[in-house]
C-alpha cells in the first residue's frame, strides 16, 4: 500500500473529482435569466447521468435499502475485503488477529446479530473487534453505527483514528462531542456513517432519530467502558439510552465491552446479551506489592497451603541518609531500574501529589539523564511553551529529565504533547492520576501505584486492575510489571482488596429521588414511546434497575408512581383536556396534589391565590408533557436546572444588557461549573473594580453592586444577593476573558484556577450554550434568546481569532496548534488535506509522523463530509423540484 498518505490521496481525489461538477454547478448559479430551481435541477440531473446512476433511483431506493437486513459478503476477512486487513496493518501495526479475537468474531451472537458483551483485561485488544464489527455493519449491512465513548478527548482521538479507514472504505466518521454534531444526524443517501459520541450526545442521537422516525438507520451500537453504566450520574444517562433501544425492540445490535464488570449476568439480562470472557493479555503482567524494603509477588493461585503475597526480594538502592529522608519508599530506585530504555507510569492519589512526585524524581535522577534525547526534549519544551504561552516551573525542569506530570489541571494540548512524548520515548516517566488509566492508552514497561488511595478513598479492585493493566505493551518486551507501594498499617487492607471480587455495576436510576428514571420517563412521554401509567411501568421494567431492584431494595412500581406525581408538581406534565378526574377513584389510581400557583398550563401565567386540588390519574389517562418539560428534554436539562434557567431567562428579559456579550455569557454560564468553582474574593474584588461602565451595568443588573464588592473584600456575608449568582458571575468573568481571546494561561493566573479547569470551562460552556438555545427554541416567549445565543456555543468551544476557526474544526485541535499550522502556511482544511506528513513534521514543532498522518486524514474526512452535505442539500432541492413537477402534471391531467 505504500505510505498511508499516498493511499488516501488517490481515494480522496477521486471522491472530490466525482463531486466537482455538482459543486461547480451550484456555485456558478448566477444566470439571472434562469430560475434558481431550474439551474439546480439541470446541474443535478446532468451530474447524475455522468455518474451512471439516477439520483432519483437512489432516493427511491433508500427505504428499501434500510429495510434490507441481508448480509453482503465482500471478502474473506470476516466478510470484509482483504483491503481492510492491509489497512489494519498499515495504521495499527497489527499483522495477525489474536486467537480470542478470531473466536469472538465468529461467535453465533455475531452471526445472528444478537447483543454481545465481551470482557477482557486492559490491553487485550477489545477495541479492534468492535471496530471490525462497525466496518461490517457499514459495508456489509449498509447501516449506520454509533460508537459510545466516555470522554470528549477519547471521542476526538477515535475520530482521528477512524478517519483513514473512512476515507479508504468510503464511509463518514462524524464527531458528536461538546458542541459538535447536529440532531437529528443528516440523512445520507450515498454513504453510511459512524457517529462517534459521548454518552450524552449518543442519547441525543437516539432521541432525535426516534422523534424523526429514523431509528431504523442505526444497525449497531458499540459501548466502550460498559461498566460506566454503574457510575452515579452519567451511568443513568447510558442506561436510559440502552433502555429505549431495548423497549422499542429496535433491530439494533448492541456490543458492550469492558474490563472491569463484576456482575456481568445482570448486564447480560438487561441487554438480553450473550457473554464472552477471556483472561487474555498479549504481554505477561507480573504484579508486586512493596511494603518497606520487601517486594512481594501477588500469587493469584493462592490457597490454604500458599500465601497471597510471596516475598521475592528485599531492595537496597544504597541510599544516603539524606536521600532516605526525602524518598523513604525508594521510588527513585524503582524508576531508575528501567529508565530511560523502559517507560514508567506512576499513579498518585491526587493532582498535587503528581506534581510533588515529579519534583522528587528530578532531585533523585542521575544528571546524565538530561543528555538522553536532549534535542527532542528541547523541542518538546518549546512546543509546551507555544501551547499556553507559558510553561509551568515544574515541567520546565522535569522534561529535561524525561519526566512529566499529567492530570486535569493541565490543558488538553499540554496533556496531548506529554502523551505523544511518552509514546515516542522522549518522556519515560509520567506521574498521573487514576483518570489516565481510563482515558488514555499509554502502556508502560512498569506501573507504580504510589499508594493504595485515590484522594482519601481506598482503591477498589476494578480501579486497581485498570491501572496495573497499563503495564506491558505488545511488541515491546515479553513482560510488564506493576508495584503497589503500601505502608505496614495498610497491608491488611491491601490483601483484602486483592482477595475481593470485582466491583459490580449497579444502576443509579433510583438515586436522588429517582432523578435518572424521571428523566427517562419524561423523555418517553415526549417522544410518544409511552404516555400512560401502565406503559411507563412497562418502560421501567426494561431498565437495569428492574433487574437489580431486589438487590437495591427498590419498589419499582411505587417509584414510577412517585415520579409521575413529582413530574406534575414540577410542572413537567400537564392535564390533558377531559382526561383527568378530580375526585376519588377506585383503588389503583394515583392521587396527585398540585399547587396551582406553581403548575400552570401557561408558563407565563401566575396566580397569587394558592389553592390545592387533587388530580387523579386512571390507567387510561394520557399524560402530556408541558412546554417546560419539552424544553428541558430538548435542552438536555434536569428539571431543577430547567426551572432555574427559566427563572434566570425571565428575569433578564426586562433588563438585558446588550452593550457587549457579558450578560449573554452569564446566561450560558453552566450551573454545575459555577457550583464547583469557589471565587477568590480578593481576586473577585480586584476584577470588579476594573470593570468598564457597560460591564458594571451587567453586574449591577444581577445585584452585584459596589457595596456587595466591599463585602467580598472584607469576607463579610452577603445576604441580598444569592450565592449562586455571585459564584456564577465570577465564572462568567472568566468566560468573558476567554471570549475576548485572553490566553488560557493568563486567565488561569488572573483567577488563580488551574489552566485545565479554565480550558474545560470553554468546552462545558459551549455545550451548555447549545443546550440553552435548544431550550429557548421550545418556548415561544424566549424566541429572542434563540436568535441572540445562536452560534455562541461554537465560538465558546474555540475562543480564538476568526482566521483560526476553520482549523479548529479538526478534532482535538486547540488554539495553539491551530496557530502553529496557520503560521506554517496551513491556513485551511484543504491545505492540510493536500499536505504530506513529512512536510507537516518538518514545519510543526514536536509533531510526530503518526499525528501528522492522522491530522491529514481528519482534514480529508471533514472535507468529504462537506461534499456529502452539499450533495444531500442539492438532492433535497431536486426532490422538491421533481415533486412540484409531478403535482403540476397531475393537476394538468385532471
Amino acid at each position: 500500500l505504500g505510505v498511508p498518505n499516498e493511499l488516501l490521496e488517490v481515494i480522496f481525489n477521486s471522491e472530490l473529482n466525482e463531486n466537482e461538477d455538482l459543486e461547480n454547478s451550484i456555485l456558478n448559479c448566477s444566470n439571472l435569466n434562469s430560475s434558481f430551481g431550474s439551474i439546480i435541477k439541470k446541474a443535478l440531473i446532468s451530474n447524475a447521468s455522468k455518474a451512471g446512476t439516477s439520483n432519483r433511483n437512489v432516493s427511491n431506493n433508500i427505504n428499501a435499502t434500510l429495510v434490507d437486513r441481508s448480509f453482503q459478503c465482500l471478502g474473506p476477512f470476516y466478510g470484509l475485503p482483504n483491503k481492510l486487513k492491509e489497512l489494519i496493518k498499515l495504521y495499527k501495526g497489527i499483522d495477525e488477529m489474536y486467537d480470542w479475537q478470531d473466536e469472538c468474531l465468529r461467535l453465533p451472537a455475531i452471526e445472528i446479530r444478537k447483543n454481545l458483551i465481551y470482557a477482557l483485561p486492559t490491553s487485550g485488544g477489545k477495541t479492534l473487534v468492535a471496530e471490525i464489527l462497525m466496518f461490517r455493519e457499514i459495508m456489509c449491512y449498509r447501516r449506520n453505527a454509533i460508537f459510545i465513548l466516555p470522554y470528549v478527548s477519547i471521542v476526538q482521538e477515535k475520530v482521528w483514528a477512524l478517519s483513514p479507514f473512512g476515507i479508504a472504505l468510503d464511509f463518514l466518521v462524524e464527531e458528536y462531542a461538546s458542541s459538535k454534531g447536529i440532531y437529528p444526524p443528516r440523512k445520507r443517501r450515498r454513504k453510511n456513517s459512524v457517529y462517534v459520541a459521548t454518552i450524552e450526545k449518543a442519547l441525543g442521537i437516539i432521541n432525535s432519530l426516534i422523534e424523526s422516525g429514523r431509528l431504523h438507520e442505526i444497525g449497531l451500537i458499540v459501548v466502550d467502558e460498559l461498566h460506566l453504566i454503574g457510575e452515579e450520574g452519567r451511568g443513568a444517562t447510558l442506561e436510559a439510552c440502552l433502555t429505549k433501544i431495548m423497549f422499542l425492540k429496535a433491530d439494533i445490535q448492541i456490543i458492550g465491552m469492558s474490563a472491569t464488570i463484576g456482575n456481568l449476568p445482570d448486564i447480560s439480562k438487561f441487554l438480553n446479551a450473550d457473554i464472552y470472557t477471556k483472561n487474555f493479555r498479549p504481554v505477561e503482567l507480573v504484579e508486586y506489592v512493596k511494603c518497606g524494603k520487601e517486594i512481594c509477588k501477588v500469587n493469584w493461585n493462592y490457597s490454604e497451603d500458599s500465601d497471597l503475597l510471596v516475598e521475592v526480594r528485599k531492595i537496597d538502592y544504597k541510599y544516603s541518609e539524606s536521600l532516605q529522608k526525602i524518598d523513604p519508599d525508594m521510588l527513585g530506585g524503582l524508576v531508575m531500574d528501567i529508565v530511560p530504555k523502559g517507560s514508567c507510569l506512576i499513579f498518585c492519589a491526587s493532582k498535587k501529589n503528581c506534581e510533588n512526585v515529579t519534583n522528587l524524581l528530578c532531585r533523585l535522577c542521575k544528571p546524565e539523564l538530561k543528555n538522553y534525547k536532549k534535542e527532542e526534549k528541547e523541542q518538546l519544551i518549546h512546543a509546551l511553551k507555544d501551547e499556553g504561552g507559558e510553561l509551568c516551573d515544574i515541567l520546565r525542569v522535569s522534561v529535561q529529565y524525561g519526566i512529566a506530570y499529567h492530570h486535569s489541571g493541565l490543558t488538553s494540548d499540554e496533556r496531548r504533547l506529554i502523551e505523544e512524548g511518552f509514546r515516542s520515548g522522549v518522556i519515560y516517566v509520567i506521574c498521573c492520576t487514576s483518570t489516565l488509566a481510563a482515558g488514555v492508552n499509554l502502556p508502560a514497561r512498569r506501573v507504580i501505584l504510589r499508594s493504595p488511595y485515590i484522594g482519601r478513598d481506598f482503591i477498589n479492585l476494578s480501579r486497581y486492575k485498570q491501572m496495573v493493566g497499563r503495564a506491558g505493551r505488545a511488541g515491546l518486551g515479553e513482560v510488564g510489571d506493576s508495584i503497589l507501594i503500601t505502608q505496614p498499617q495498610d497491608l491488611p487492607k491491601v490483601k483484602e482488596l486483592l482477595m475481593s471480587p470485582m466491583n459490580q455495576a449497579l444502576s443509579g436510576m433510583h438515586l436522588l429521588e429517582g432523578k435518572g428514571l424521571r428523566h427517562l420517563l419524561l423523555s418517553c412521554i415526549s417522544l410518544g414511546i409511552a404516555n400512560t401509567r401502565p406503559q411507563l411501568q412497562q418502560v421501567a421494567k426494561y431498565t437495569l434497575l428492574a433487574v437489580q431492584s431486589e438487590v437495591l431494595e427498590v419498589d419499582l412500581k411505587k417509584l414510577v408512581d412517585n415520579i409521575i406525581k413529582n413530574l406534575f408538581k414540577l410542572g413537567a406534565l400537564k392535564e390533558s383536556c377531559g382526561k383527568i378526574k378530580e375526585k376519588v377513584t377506585p383503588h389503583g389510581d394515583v392521587s396527585v396534589k398540585m399547587d396551582t400557583s406553581t403548575v400552570n398550563d401557561s408558563l407565563h401565567e401566575s396566580t397569587q391565590t394558592k389553592t390545592k386540588k387533587v388530580v387523579v390519574l386512571s390507567n387510561s389517562t394520557k399524560l402530556v408533557v408541558s412546554e417546560l418539560g419539552c424544553a428541558a428534554i430538548k435542552g438536555g436539562l434536569e428539571l431543577s436546572r430547567a426551572h432555574l434557567l427559566y427563572e434566570d431567562l425571565s428575569d433578564a428579559q426586562t433588563c438585558l444588557v446588550l452593550q457587549g456579550h457579558l450578560h449573554l455569557l452569564y446566561l450560558v454560564t453552566p450551573y454545575e461549573t459555577a457550583d464547583q468553582i469557589k471565587p477568590n474574593m480578593q481576586v473577585y474584588y480586584d476584577i470588579f473594580t476594573r470593570l468598564k461602565p457597560n460591564e458594571l451595568k451587567v453586574a449591577k443588573t444581577l445585584g452585584i453592586t459596589e457595596s456587595v464588592a466591599m463585602k467580598m473584600r472584607s469576607n463579610n456575608s452577603i445576604k441580598n444577593v444569592p450565592e449562586r449568582v455571585i459564584n456564577r458571575f465570577y465564572v462568567t468573568l472568566m468566560l468573558y476573558d476567554l471570549w475576548n481571546e485572553m490566553p488560557v494561561f493568563q486567565v488561569s493566573e488572573k483567577y488563580q484556577i488551574t489552566r485545565g479547569i479554565v480550558q474545560n470551562l470553554m468546552t462545558v460552556a459551549a455545550t451548555f450554550a447549545t443546550n440553552v438555545v435548544n431550550f429557548c427554541e421550545e418556548l415561544e416567549e424566549f424566541w429572542p434568546y434563540a436568535y441572540l445565543l445562536k452560534g455562541m456555543g461554537q465560538r465558546l468551544s474555540h475562543c480564538c481569532v476568526k482566521e483560526l476557526l476553520p482549523l479548529m474544526e479538526l478534532p482535538a485541535v486547540k488554539q495553539s496548534r491551530a496557530r502553529q499550522l496557520y503560521n506554517a502556511g496551513y491556513k485551511t482544511l484543504q491545505s492540510i488535506a493536500k499536505a504530506n506528513a513529512a512536510d507537516l513534521v518538518g514545519s510543526i514543532e514536536f509533531m510526530s509522523n503518526r499525528v501528522a498522518n492522522q491530522l491529514i486524514a481528519a482534514s480529508k474526512m471533514l472535507l468529504l463530509e462537506r461534499v456529502e452535505n452539499l450533495r444531500e442539500e442539492a438532492q433535497d432541492v431536486l426532490d422538491g423540484v421533481q415533486n412540484i413537477d409531478t403535482s403540476f402534471n397531475q393537476s394538468k391531467r385532471s
